[in-house]
């Protein structure tokens, strides 16, 4: 139902922008890298990818909004009870090492400030919220295997996650503009909560 409501979010914000009499448009797609690491005990740090489309909504000189939709895949393991495997947890030492590896599809809005430009230089600031539903999750243990869980079978599938990041764009033409921000992330209201270190890379193309 949160995922839901946050398409809607973003389709009205949408509308209701492109709706004004003086508006610029952008779209384009984004590349992203992450390293990523669970909210628990003896966390791993792992690589992991992402990438979208995107939908901007630009205005004025100094800021501008971002809707679209991402792809995000992560992994990290850590110590904890096997729940989903069904077994029945006698004791507080029954935890084991858990390698989880997640993939998730979000509906992100951004804001970006642009506080100081010169030439085709700008320094950008990013406040960033998406809302995430995880489509995929596998996990692995040693002591129990492999187990792949999709759809209903999921536990916790809405994640909120929040990040503000400080980075760089360049103009590259008159309508085109590349945008390269690190940020710091973090997932809330999750069983598997993960921290990210993320880097995007961003191309977008004026359409209007």
């Amino acid at each position: 139902m949160m995922f839901k409501r946050a398409v809607y979010l973003a389709a009205f914000l949408m509308i209701s922008l492109t709706a004004g009499a003086q508006i610029n448009l952008y779209i384009g797609g984004n590349l992203q890298g992450n390293y990523s690491w669970l909210r628990g005990e003896e966390p791993t740090f792992e690589p992991g990818f992402g990438g979208g489309f995107s939908f901007v909504y630009w205005e004025h000189e100094y800021w501008f909004l971002k809707a679209g939709i991402d792809y995000n895949y992560k992994t990290s393991s850590v110590l904890d009870y096997p729940d989903d495997y069904d077994v029945p947890v006698i004791s507080p030492d029954d935890k084991v090492t858990i390698s989880f590896t997640e993939q998730s599809i979000g509906i992100p809005l951004t804001i970006y400030f642009r506080p100081y430009e010169k030439g085709a230089n700008t320094l950008l600031i990013a406040g960033m919220m998406k809302t995430n539903i995880v489509v995929g999750l596998k996990e692995n243990t040693e002591e129990y295997g492999e187990l792949v869980l999709k759809g209903t079978e999921i536990k916790s599938r809405m994640k909120t996650n929040l990040g503000i990041g400080v980075g760089y764009q360049r103009q590259l033409d008159q309508h085109t503009f590349l945008n390269i921000v690190p940020s710091f992330n973090v997932d809330l209201r999750s069983v598997r909560a993960y921290n990210s270190v993320t880097l995007t890379a961003e191309l977008i193309f004026g359409i209007y």
